[in-house]
């Protein structure tokens, strides 16, 4: 996608309902963790939300992530199983009231991650 492209994709994902948004933004973490590395696709994560690596933390854990899951890998970065990286975006939403702009800002900025939008 070019950046002509973005402005229609930000409108429709911004048009979406809260629930939509949140299983996009699910499966893209996890696309992007399948094809980029775990912790390429959550420091992308914690760029585009603002989030440190307490921060990122606190998300998963508040999310319902198991908290002896989130780690360092070897390369330095924040990891956790591919599968548990959803449970950050419902802490995020437990926890930041800009949430939902962060989360289409996520889908936006990684789009060309993304397999498949439903």
């Amino acid at each position: 996608m070019s950046q002509s492209d973005e402005q229609p994709y930000r409108d429709m994902v911004s048009e979406q309902p809260d629930e939509q948004i949140d299983t996009w933004a699910a499966d893209l973490f996890m696309d992007f963790a399948k094809r980029m590395g775990v912790g390429n696709a959550i420091a992308s994560f914690c760029a585009v939300t603002g989030l440190d690596a307490k921060g990122f933390q606190r998300a998963f854990l508040v999310g319902g992530g198991p908290d002896h899951v989130v780690g360092i890998d070897t390369g330095g970065q924040l990891a956790a199983p591919i599968f548990e990286l959803p449970k950050a975006i419902a802490g995020l939403r437990r926890v930041d009231p800009q949430a939902r702009s962060k989360l289409v800002n996520f889908l936006v900025g990684n789009r060309e991650v993304m397999s498949y939008t439903a």
